[in-house]
């Protein structure tokens, strides 16, 4: 899976940033894409966002990342655009309790959050009925627990479909793509928390008009459970999480193969593989 990840990355002068930039000129709109960042020697899971003139107004990087693909993400979460400073979270990192902390000291006029969160789809030995329809309801109603914690505008832009087989180490282990999947339902939340829009757990297209009032910005204290945003196994997170973070990043840093495709970035721009 990394080998495939990095085939496609590109640096920042590449053809995908380019294709933003015009896009967002043709159209004359603030548009936003994800993709692989090289910037040798690392690689990075990355999110931009190009303004309507078609200048490229900043690359934020994502922290809490796939530490075996991606090196942990640098920089500011938070863009100046003409529409207002836009924080970004992707996925994982919205739902530790240091970002919305974040979004609110800097002052954010509209949250974007990016996501390939997979959840459990069928039930299994582990995995009951009641899991499924309790973290449905939480990927739901994410866009609107932002917009209640901050008072902005929330958009929640979510994959969709099956995740892929072959996951490395025992996070692939665990996700089973017979029992889980991407879990879709992207929506827009006013900065009143009032659910604008939301998609299926199909690809879908999500269309709806917010609101940028700064008055009606404010900081409602979400409730924490030991640093993240949202109940979960206590194992899992104090344990097996931590085990399967240190050893991908033993296994990105020691890559022979990463480095190679870093050089290669730095030379042509892609590993030349698309």
């Amino acid at each position: 899976m990394a080998e495939t990840v990095w085939d496609t990355a590109e640096r920042r002068d590449g053809a995908i940033l380019e294709w933003l930039t015009d896009t967002a000129r043709n159209l004359k709109a603030v548009v936003g894409i994800g993709f692989a960042e090289a910037a040798p020697p690392h690689f990075y899971n990355s999110y931009a966002l190009a303004g309507p003139s078609g200048e490229l107004l900043g690359v934020v990087r994502k922290r809490r990342t796939e530490f075996n693909i991606f090196r942990t993400g640098d920089g500011s979460r938070v863009l100046d655009t003409p529409l207002g400073r836009i924080g970004i979270g992707i996925c994982a990192d919205n739902h530790y309790a240091d970002m919305p902390v974040l979004f609110r000291r800097e002052c954010v006029d509209l949250v974007l959050m990016p996501h390939a969160w997979p959840v459990p789809i069928r039930t299994a030995k582990l995995v009951s009925d009641e899991e499924i329809r309790t973290t449905d309801e939480l990927v739901r109603g994410y866009a609107q627990f932002y917009s209640r914690t901050l008072g902005v505008p929330t958009v929640f832009a979510n994959q969709t479909g099956p995740i892929s087989r072959g996951w490395p180490g025992i996070l692939g282990r665990l996700m089973n793509p017979d029992i889980f999947g991407y879990a879709g339902r992207s929506a827009i939340s006013d900065s009143d928390a009032s659910l604008v829009a939301q998609g299926g757990m199909e690809e879908d297209v999500v269309v709806g008009t917010v609101v940028l009032d700064p008055s009606r910005k404010k900081w409602a204290a979400p409730k924490t459970y030991g640093g993240w945003l949202h109940p979960g196994s206590f194992i899992f997170r104090r344990l097996i999480l931590p085990i399967g973070i240190a050893s991908s990043k033993i296994k990105y840093a020691t890559s022979r193969e990463r480095k190679r495709k870093a050089a290669q970035t730095a030379r042509s721009g892609s590993t030349g593989r698309k």
